[in-house]
């Protein structure tokens, strides 16, 4: 990796692939734990006592190293990361500098995580929507960090998107069979509602679909089950994996 042959390089090399190595054995535990970090480093950000110290802390120089193990267990293993996408995100966020992400777009900065068809990212409001497998729906500012969790499905969500202008998010739950149009909040006020928890989505329309059936059961086949694609600023379609479609308008 560009480190010289003496002791620390080698020790340096073999760390990082012992991480690699615990990573892909307990997806879920790695995850947890770096996201757990991540919440800590950005309480102690809030400290204003704490500035000076948290970009010098082993979290903020392992980034790089971060984002290689989350991209490769995306790669290997989706089925354990979908259901800590929203730790996932969390960490993707923590790691990425937020102007980045506002001036290349997610797809460019970190394009793994959008292989996901429960991640969206709108380019227009700068908002990235996480749909969870609890049924709720991480509303994430790239321009201040923050993040919002929001109720909307009795079940893990399938598919999120935003409309092309951005004035709207679709939400598709095969579990609860129902997909949901959330006007966003996209004035001023809202941006500063964002900063004091105030609610960023407002479900206008719901409507009840066919669930649609996977292609065989036990495998990862439900991260493909179905997706949704914008026609226009208001039509959207719900297109199965067997090409089944499902049209709406909000």
């Amino acid at each position: 990796m560009g480190l010289p042959l003496n002791p620390p390089a080698d020790s340096a090399r073999s760390a990082r692939h012992a991480l690699s190595l615990i990573a892909t054995a307990r997806p879920p535990a790695f995850i947890t734990t770096i996201a757990r970090e991540v919440h800590r480093h950005n309480a102690a950000q809030a400290n204003s006592q704490s500035q000076q110290n948290v970009h010098t802390t082993t979290l903020a120089r392992a980034k790089t190293e971060i984002l290689r193990v989350i991209d490769i267990l995306i790669e290997k293993m989706p089925g354990d990361v979908v259901d800590l996408l929203v730790e996932v995100m969390d960490i993707i966020m923590y790691c990425i500098e937020g102007s980045l992400v506002k001036k290349k777009g997610l797809q460019e900065c970190f394009p793994a995580v959008c292989k996901f068809y429960m991640v969206g990212y709108c380019d227009r409001s700068y908002r990235i929507a996480v749909g969870a497998r609890q049924g709720s729906v991480a509303l994430y500012d790239v321009r201040t960090g923050k993040c919002q969790n929001i109720h909307g499905h009795k079940g893990p969500i399938t598919a999120v998107s935003f409309a092309p202008d951005g004035r709207y998010l679709a939400t598709y739950s095969n579990a609860d069979s129902h997909i949901c149009f959330w006007q966003m909040n996209t004035s001023l006020l809202g941006s500063i509602g964002m900063l004091n928890s105030a609610p960023q989505l407002r479900c206008i329309k719901t409507y009840q679909v066919p669930p649609v059936q996977p292609a065989s059961p036990g495998s990862q086949n439900h991260l493909k089950l179905a997706r949704l694609i914008w026609t226009s600023n208001r039509n959207v379609i719900l297109m199965a994996h067997d090409g089944k479609e499902h049209r709406f308008t909000v």
